[in-house]
């Protein structure tokens, strides 16, 4: 029979978000240039929150909780990567996500549907919180 103090301590459980520890490692391949061109790009947040983005992951950070990226929809965060001509880490980190496949197509339409941007898609985020 075991005593109190032979008892296993309990561990410990962790749970990480796995879309967010891929936005980590493609922050890490995001130069100081191309994260000021994608905040650019991302014109529907405020210049006061953009001001306090200093590096890749905060932007993504932001995306994430406007809803304008998912797991299930990384479609704008692949035109933001194509967009500073980094396709390479949208293979690397995004080909096998699950939102790939069903997202090459309407990424492609927006980077050729200028009307079909992500700066409106964050402008229709924004109006439906209000």
């Amino acid at each position: 029979m075991a005593t109190p103090g032979d008892e296993e301590p309990k561990k410990k459980r962790f749970f990480f978000d796995p879309f967010m520890a891929k936005l980590v490692g493609i922050s890490r391949d995001i130069t100081k240039d191309s994260l000021r061109e994608m905040k650019i790009m991302c014109s529907f947040i405020s210049e006061g929150d953009l001001d306090k983005i200093e590096i890749p992951a905060e932007l993504f950070k932001k995306l994430y909780h406007m809803n304008i990226i998912s797991e299930s929809d990384t479609s704008q965060l692949e035109y933001l990567l194509r967009n500073i001509q980094r396709q390479d880490l949208v293979e690397k980190y995004l080909k096998g996500n699950k939102g790939y496949q069903q997202n090459q197509q309407s990424t492609t339409s927006h980077i050729q549907d200028p009307q079909t941007s992500i700066q409106e898609i964050g402008r229709a985020s924004c109006r439906e919180r209000v």
